[in-house]
């Protein structure tokens, strides 16, 4: 539910969309590329006069007369429309260093849609198992809660009957520990409340009812693999490494770039264009540059280059450096990972340990509390032996349900440093 509705996995995959339609630019950059201009304008009445000045003869134009050249004005209309295109031949690999970017810069993107993917699970995660168990802790609270209920019942009820050893403080002793557990209630409350809303936030459930299942907490099991198991396993599956090496490649291909803009590109160009004007002749000379009415096509072979070596050299050796502490942040990167590896297969080894433990101090803490229960009712206890066995139970049970929460995402937070969906077998 999260990765289809979560705004950041909805962002990071509009970003691959994104970098795909660059990747689509530089595909199709060997086609031609041109400009059209068109003109549509008033214009004046031109008329071709021969050698006498007088007779209109388009065909042997001479000169036009002085009251045209003089004087403006609107007596019909231009229309003209130009193209010109150009198809590259030889670039140097320039149009191969831009689309080798652009496809460097689509395995980027992706591989920060998976970083975002596995985040947003790891927090989905954490959300569920602490709703899980602030639940539990309630349930545990409520139940100590009905057993000081039952003793300061029994202990009011022989204080009232004068029966009994029972005094006064330790009635008060018992209600001091009632408020201490009154006091964590609405504590554990909150933390089920924002648990359960960045649960609805993150699945895209927010402002509708929404709840996880109603099974009771337990430890998600297997046992981890060696470590080197999982270093190995995260070279071929953790996002940041195809990241940098994603963002190897993109510096690599900007320093070919910069290399092939020493030298020039090799076109391909054409242009056709065709002007008429209803108010000017036409002459027929080919060697007169007549922007009123024209017809003229023609094709070549192009080149074009920027002539500042001394700027781009600056630029090509920046692009190697920076080529270079791309490659060093990856294996400092690499290192990081490593780390984070050991770390998370540390946490989850410890807590596991923890578990174990907990669980056998959590049984032994219930047989002290059910022991001194039933002593306290038989009269053969005190209510110091009440609240001493309750705050060992409750101690034990908190870290206990801690354990299991840790283990739990332990699970999770391993599998995302090494970048898969589950760090056991």
């Amino acid at each position: 539910m999260a990765r289809a509705s979560y705004p950041g996995v909805a962002a990071a995959r509009h970003a691959i969309s994104a970098m795909e339609r660059d990747v689509y630019r530089a595909k199709w950059a060997w086609l031609p590329q041109g400009n059209v201009r068109g003109l549509v304008a008033p214009a004046p009445e031109l008329a071709c006069f021969g050698a006498d000045g007088k007779t209109r003869d388009s065909t042997n134009c001479i000169q036009t007369n002085e009251a045209s050249v003089n004087s403006f004005k609107i007596a019909g209309v231009l229309a003209r429309i130009e193209l010109e295109v150009g198809m590259p031949l030889y670039t140097f690999d320039k149009l191969g260093s831009a689309k080798r970017a652009a496809g460097a810069g689509v395995e980027i993107r992706k591989a920060q849609l998976r970083m975002s993917e596995d985040k947003l699970d790891l927090d989905v995660t954490k959300a569920y198992w602490g709703l899980k168990v602030a639940r539990e802790i309630l349930f545990t609270i409520r139940e100590g809660l009905e057993k000081l209920t039952d003793a300061e019942e029994k202990i009011a009820k022989e204080l009232e009957e004068g029966e009994g050893d029972y005094t006064v403080t330790d009635q008060l002793r018992l209600k001091a520990a009632r408020a201490e557990v009154d006091v964590r209630i609405p504590e554990v409350e909150k933390l089920e409340r924002l648990s359960l809303a960045a649960l609805a936030t993150l699945c895209g459930q927010r402002g509708k009812p929404f709840d996880v299942d109603t099974d009771v907490l337990d430890v998600l099991g297997g046992k981890p693999l060696p470590l080197r198991t999982y270093l190995k396993v995260s070279r071929s599956n953790r996002p940041e490494i195809r990241l940098l090496e994603a963002a190897v490649k993109a510096r690599h291909a900007a320093v070919d770039l910069e290399r092939a803009r020493f030298f020039p590109d090799f076109l391909l160009v054409a242009m056709v264009g065709v002007a008429y004007t209803s108010s000017v002749d036409d002459p027929k000379n080919a060697f007169y540059a007549d922007p009123f009415n024209f017809l003229t096509a023609g094709f070549g072979l192009a080149m074009t280059w920027k002539w500042d070596q001394f700027q781009q050299y600056g630029l090509f050796r920046k692009a190697q450096a920076e080529a270079r502490e791309t490659e060093a942040r990856q294996q400092e990167a690499l290192s990081g990972i490593e780390l984070e590896i050991q770390k998370a297969h540390a946490d989850l080894e410890e807590a596991r340990s923890r578990l174990e433990v907990a669980q056998k101090g959590e049984k032994t803490a219930r047989r002290w509390l059910v022991s001194v229960t039933q002593n306290l009712a038989a009269g053969l206890a005190e209510t110091r032996d009440l609240t001493d066995a309750l705050v060992a139970y409750f101690q034990l049970r908190l870290r206990h349900l801690q354990a299991i929460y840790d283990v739990n995402v332990g699970w999770s937070e391993l599998g995302r440093t090494i970048g898969t969906a589950a760090g056991k077998r």
